[in-house]
């Protein structure tokens, strides 16, 4: 079982709910799509695949994926609401000084904005930190420098 799976896996067992061979299919053709999809388009690949499957458990699944984290909405200006993998990094470290952008990986930090959220009956689909500050090596030049002056 990859981590994908595994991960929707956990969401699911967290909230009573089984991981059912129509879920693992759509969870399954949502990932190898890799791009933005809608609902409608998502079916018509899994339908393809499966014509037991619904639309109606097509958008339950996706909302599943949306909560467990593992999709976000992508939303373009036209009305239309479309889906894609929740996958890289979208908060950054940056150095002021140089530029240098480091990627903020920290599980902590992500469960404290989605208790945020939930505290305020908000509905997160994506999360972006940017914290701006001094790189180690920025921030140490910028010391040895202020010691010699």
């Amino acid at each position: 079982m990859n981590e994908t799976t595994r991960t929707f896996q956990d969401y699911l067992k967290a909230n009573r709910l089984k991981l059912t061979s129509q879920r693992k299919l759509i969870l399954d053709v949502f990932i190898s799509m890799g791009s933005r999809v809608t609902a409608d388009e998502l079916f018509k690949e899994v339908a393809e695949l499966d014509d037991g499957i619904s639309l109606s458990t097509v958008y339950r699944t996706v909302k599943h994926l949306l909560q467990s984290g593992l999709a976000r909405c992508a939303h373009y200006g036209d009305g239309t609401t479309r889906y894609e993998p929740a996958e890289g990094q979208t908060s950054y470290l940056i150095c002021d000084n140089c530029g240098k952008k480091i990627p903020l990986a920290n599980p902590y930090l992500e469960c404290m904005h989605a208790e945020a959220a939930r505290q305020e009956g908000f509905r997160m689909f994506q999360c972006r930190v940017t914290i701006h500050g001094l790189c180690h090596e920025c921030l140490t030049k910028h010391e040895t420098e202020r010691r010699l002056s």
